[in-house]
């Protein structure tokens, strides 16, 4: 480890966007000079290691934890060249050889790595007139070396083979060396804005399965919107042409069945009027922000150099987003006639205050854990006055200009006594169709999710946010048609208790995402400890409940606006 002092003055400042993430930016011993390649170089004394260290370092081994190192604001890769199907580099490098791997069934420490570092010459030169020269790529081989004496066989004056030594095994080993290699290698071919492509474009497997994932989204989008139109052009146009015409007798009057039967009670205040304003308020703050973030990232505003700039963007977006809720929050309020400021207020201390409360608990572990990627206390009071001081206030003004606007005009007046909800015809459950309807918003993002998903876990980067928006648009419309979709066969079935029904279809589309999630965890994660399982599940709870929350919404929104437009075009007595 550096000298105290070296590791003050060169630590790198995090953002809030990298504390979050927990990255952490330290100086390392390994020193590399402009153009100077040597073989063989130790990086510092031998280590001695006591047995419960080596224990742990085993243990990490099995459990194939990588090392990372940045250079000039590079992560270090390792080669792949796995075929097509694998990606061109991973980021890090193997701390060493998993026991069930390794040729002596031992874990083998990986003690000596080697740096390729690619560069190419700028036409421009400083100021002083110097030759100066951009790095482009930062690669990385590591080796296990057993050395019997590192002192004369690892000397930068002599060449050096890391084939020509032995396996270093865990198993009967207290004492490491570690060392490491440099080569510069020029590649012209490699402009300065493009070395992060090897990074981000994957493998053609990759490439080619985003579009599969494209086409395949837009397709069931095309399916749902012919639905709608069948829906709208056919049924709703035979509907309103029999509800509409004056040639029907008292006694048909009296015998029509359908939507238009519930005209009395399909605006009826739902149960739980506050509770629902306040969930689709935060839904509609999540879906903003999703949106500006979005259209940041398209823009070309946020650089993978920045590694904390898309959590920063999304802090950002939260906050300003947070007028909209209280804006949307207090038109609902008002409608259902539950106007007062301390929903409001409600709406401001709802979803920050459990999504915050959530992200304690989960720090909490990884304090007590010594992680490396908790963040610090001074990072969470920061945040709390973002809320308090920022969020809070933008929410209650937007509530005000809410509860200035004029309540939202219904086409119907709503009976007195309520009308009596008759059993399904068909025999079908209750809650079928919102779980069938869920099905179509989550079946357009799963192939996308598994990127996502293998990224964030897998130690990846995710940088398609042209695929990503092309994704998050259609399962938006998916979820809305399915939502109209749903309400519709609900009405038709004389069924007008749509409200929590027609927020319930989104919000399904997030329990699928998690159980999605539990499936990638135990098919394709290696995680099986019980806290990382557990902060693992506490992560994608808060995703799946944020993706609940912005479905739920979108859900809803649609299917209010359907029956309005419905229930606006036909004739009541």
């Amino acid at each position: 480890k550096p000298a105290p002092s070296r590791f003050k003055a060169e630590r790198k400042k995090e953002n809030i966007g990298e504390l979050m993430l927990g990255y952490q930016d330290e100086p390392s011993e390994y020193y590399v000079e402009t153009l100077r390649n040597f073989t063989c170089r130790k990086v510092c004394d031998t280590v001695s290691y006591e047995s419960a260290e080596m224990k742990n370092l085993v243990k990490r081994i099995d459990e194939y934890y990588r090392g990372n190192l940045a250079l000039d604001g590079l992560p270090v890769a390792q080669e792949t060249r796995g075929g097509p199907r694998a990606p061109k580099v991973i980021l890090g490098y193997p701390l060493g050889v998993p026991s069930k791997m390794s040729p002596t069934k031992k874990a083998l420490i990986n003690n000596h790595l080697h740096f390729n570092i690619y560069f190419n010459e700028p036409d421009v030169h400083n100021d002083n007139n110097e030759e100066t020269f951009r790095i482009v790529g930062f690669h990385v081989s590591a080796y296990s070396i057993n050395y019997d004496d590192v002192n004369s066989e690892c000397d930068m004056s002599k060449s050096f083979s890391p084939s020509k030594f032995g396996f270093l095994s865990s198993e009967g080993t207290s004492e490491v060396s570690f060392t490491y290699s440099v080569s510069w290698i020029p590649e012209p071919d490699i402009l300065w804005a493009t070395r992060w492509d090897i990074y981000l474009k994957g493998s053609d497997v990759d490439r080619r399965i985003h579009w599969l994932s494209l086409v395949n989204a837009c397709t069931i989008a095309l399916c749902l919107a012919a639905l709608i139109a069948m829906i709208m052009i056919r049924a709703l146009r035979r509907d309103l042409a029999r509800y509409n015409t004056e040639a029907m007798t008292a006694e048909e009057a009296q015998e029509e069945t359908g939507w238009k039967l519930v005209h009395g009670d399909v605006f009826r205040a739902p149960q739980q009027p506050i509770a629902l304003s306040i969930l689709v308020a935060s839904g509609a703050q999540l879906l903003i922000m999703s949106a500006a973030t979005l259209t940041i990232s398209m823009s070309g505003f946020l650089n993978p150099q920045n590694r904390g700039g898309l959590v920063s963007a999304l802090i950002l977006s939260f906050v300003c987003a947070s007028f909209f809720s209280g804006f949307i929050g207090a038109v609902l309020l008002k409608y259902f006639k539950r106007q007062a400021w301390k929903n409001a207020f409600a709406i401001a201390f709802f979803l920050p205050g459990a999504f915050l409360t959530m992200y304690i608990i989960i720090d909490c572990l990884h304090w007590a854990k010594h992680s490396s990627s908790a963040v610090p206390l001074l990072t969470i009071i920061a945040l709390m006055c973002m809320w308090l001081l920022c969020t809070v206030p933008l929410t209650i003004v937007g509530a005000h200009f809410g509860y200035r606007m004029d309540s939202v005009a219904v086409p119907t007046r709503v009976n007195v006594i309520p009308r009596m909800v008759p059993a399904s015809k068909h025999g079908v459950p209750l809650m079928a169709p919102v779980l069938v309807g869920a099905l179509f918003p989550f079946g357009v993002a799963f192939v996308e999710l598994l990127y996502i998903l293998s990224s964030f876990w897998q130690g990846g980067i995710y940088y398609v946010f042209g695929f990503l928006t092309c994704v998050f648009v259609i399962v938006v419309l998916c979820t809305a048609e399915s939502s109209i979709a749903v309400v519709y066969f609900y009405l038709c079935n004389e069924d007008h208790n749509w409200w929590w029904k027609s927020f319930a279809i989104g919000g399904a589309a997030g329990g699928y995402v998690f159980a999605y999630s539990l499936y990638f965890l135990f098919a394709v994660l290696p995680i099986r400890q019980p806290l990382s399982m557990f902060l693992y599940l506490g992560y994608m709870l808060l995703a799946c409940s944020a993706i609940s929350l912005l479905l739920g919404s979108v859900s809803f929104i649609a299917a209010f606006w359907f029956i309005r437009k419905i229930y606006g075009a036909v004739k009541i007595d």
